[in-house]
């Protein structure tokens, strides 16, 4: 197993925090049993010198030949085993002494308590004062650490075996622990790599667990999706450019042909290019609306914002379209305010935008039929909308007027166009942050809606 891997790492850190950890216990362990050990006995060496002080105090106001000496060392021979007292007085010589032989205990002009080895073994020294007939006795008390020292023996080598056996269990229960918990993962990555763009339907199991395994499965499931629906308009984007592309080409093969079969007179063979020129025009505005969708869908379309002014704009593009209009005996007019038309924008993407809509608009308006592009302001925003009198729109096909060469139903299907001009006007919409509505019933026309930041900048 690699030592790269999630499972061993973790089983690692795992191990070094619970060695840390142990670690850290046990030496505070140590050292409060140490302190609690050592303070026992402090009690009791601070007991014992009340003790002698009480002693003292009774047996000198009932006996009027009380010796201090004496009740001393009396009092010392009642010590238990290993605990030794020293009485001095004020010049500091050693009055009584009880401890064994080859125990010496230091005088300590200190009071309070210290830790002294006395004859090579560990000893808790008491230093305090006993007061008698208006003089001032220094008292010494002392008691063994050995059986402290035992204690603390016993208990670190308790925790030198039981460390090592905690963390081995530790470790091992970590690493099972670790294994079982990234079990599915493996069962995700093995499902994840038999996915190809073949079989993009399959999903991975989302075991309900409501943990991160399970929101992990969720979000790879909704990748999936996303990639099967992309993956798929990408297959259907193919086949629609291929058979919009055969069309034409298909005619210009047939027609050259046909003029190559025998000799034609001068007239036939210009009819055969302006079929040529036809269809050859038909394929290059093909060709540029779909490098105009790629460009778009691969973000290399940039579209900085500016102020724009609409009303002059539509009065452009009203103008610029009138004679189209005319010809086809459709009244094509625009309405907008002059005083509150500035809107924030891309001019030449708002410009194709509308020129898509004006056109789809007279496209699908019949002769005797109108158009009217308005704008108007509110709410901060400046809404734009071209609206038509001509066939309108079945409800059944709303939904899918604006994907990649749709067209609603065989009536408009004889209409000249490949349907990739309200894709490329949606696409346009969104990178202005804007959404096209679109309102319209059959025989009652149609209107589309999108709206701009009006002003000179962003409020």
């Amino acid at each position: 197993m690699s030592l790269r891997s999630i499972q061993v790492r973790l089983t690692l850190w795992y191990s070094a925090s619970m060695t840390i950890g142990l670690v850290f216990f046990a030496g505070v362990m140590w050292f409060a049993l140490k302190h609690r050990l050592v303070a026992d006995i402090d009690e009791r060496l601070a007991d014992q010198v009340r003790g002698l002080q009480a002693v003292i105090d009774s047996e000198a106001n009932a006996n009027e030949h009380f010796v201090i000496e004496e009740e001393t060392a009396e009092f010392s021979r009642e010590l238990p085993e290993h605990t030794y007292v020293q009485l001095r007085d004020e010049a500091g010589r050693v009055l009584v002494a009880n401890a064994d032989k080859g125990v010496t205990i230091p005088i300590v002009g200190v009071s309070g308590y210290q830790t002294t080895e006395l004859a090579g073994k560990p000893f808790r020294m008491f230093n305090s004062a006993i007061r008698h007939g208006g003089k001032v006795y220094g008292t010494a008390i002392v008691a063994s650490l050995e059986d402290v020292e035992e204690i603390i023996h016993d208990f670190r080598n308790l925790l030198l075996l039981l460390i090592p056996g905690i963390l081995g269990f530790s470790t091992f229960g970590g690493y099972w622990m670790s294994r079982r918990a990234l079990a599915p993962v493996d069962g995700i990555t093995q499902v994840a790599k038999s996915i190809t763009v073949q079989n993009l339907s399959r999903r991975l199991e989302v075991p309900d667990t409501c943990d991160e395994l399970q929101r992990m499965s969720e979000a790879w499931n909704e990748v999936l999706e996303r990639l099967d629906g992309a993956v798929q308009k990408i297959v259907k984007f193919t086949a629609d450019a291929s058979h919009e592309l055969r069309t034409p080409v298909a005619v210009i093969r047939a027609a050259a042909e046909l003029s190559l079969r025998s000799d034609r007179e001068p007239d036939q063979y210009k009819e055969t290019l302006r079929i040529v020129e036809r269809e050859a025009k038909r394929m290059t505005d093909l060709t540029e609306s779909l490098l105009t969708l790629a460009r778009m869908d691969s973000n290399i379309v940039d579209m900085p914002l500016a102020s724009v002014d609409i009303g002059q704009l539509s009065t452009e593009l009203v103008h610029h379209l009138d004679p189209v209009a005319a010809d086809r005996g459709i009244s094509i007019r625009t309405q907008y305010d002059p005083s509150r038309s500035i809107a924030l924008a891309n001019e030449p993407g708002i410009r194709r935008l509308i020129l898509i809509l004006l056109h789809n608009a007279i496209k699908y308006t019949s002769p005797g039929g109108d158009v009217l592009l308005s704008s108007v302001p509110g709410n901060g925003r400046l809404w734009i909308t071209i609206r038509d009198s001509g066939e309108g729109i079945a409800p059944d096909h709303m939904p899918h007027i604006f994907e990649r060469f749709y067209r609603a139903d065989s009536a408009r299907s004889t209409h000249e166009g490949a349907g990739l001009g309200l894709s490329i006007a949606k696409t346009i919409a969104d990178i202005h942050g804007t959404k096209i509505e679109v309102s319209s019933a059959p025989g009652l026309g149609s209107s589309f809606t999108f709206s701009l930041y009006e002003g000179e900048s962003f409020t």
